[in-house]
């Protein structure tokens, strides 16, 4: 009967503790790579890269078909401002890069979403609102607009 128990003990601490691992072991791992972000994490995701000049990762957010034309005429832009004045264009991307993101709303109806919200800059600001749809599990951008 001893032993049974000393075994017993022994097979709940090591079910505890393999439990434990996977539920705080790897947590760091898990939160970035498995996390399905909600319609405003989406936005945030995706200002912060297009903030950076990142648009490969920019792209990931969005559906392709419906924001290709957004994102290349963006792109384009960047592009062209970095080439003609290097230094110039490296003080405005410091500058970008303080650029503040509030939320004022969120509507979702029928698996669309959408997510206004307002970029400022010293002092400066210009509302957007972001449609989003549900797709295989993850929101997309698939348009974005000025409501100015």
């Amino acid at each position: 009967m001893r032993h049974k128990r000393r075994y017993l003990y022994l097979a709940a601490i090591a079910v505890l503790g393999i439990g434990a691992y996977f539920l705080f072991g790897n947590v760091e791992t898990f939160s970035k790579e498995n996390k399905v972000l909600g319609p405003e994490g989406v936005v945030e995701e995706f200002t912060s890269a297009m903030k950076k000049g990142e648009f490969d990762k920019a792209v990931e957010f969005c559906n392709a078909d419906s924001m290709n034309v957004y994102m290349e005429a963006y792109k384009q832009m960047w592009n062209k401002l970095s080439k003609k004045d290097g230094e110039t264009f490296a003080e405005t991307a410091k500058i970008l890069a303080g650029t503040q993101l509030d939320f004022t709303g969120m509507q979702e109806l029928d698996g669309v979403c959408t997510v206004d919200y307002t970029l400022e800059l010293n002092g400066v600001q210009k509302n957007h609102q972001a449609t989003l749809r549900m797709e295989e599990g993850e929101w997309k951008l698939m348009e974005i607009t000025d409501r100015n």
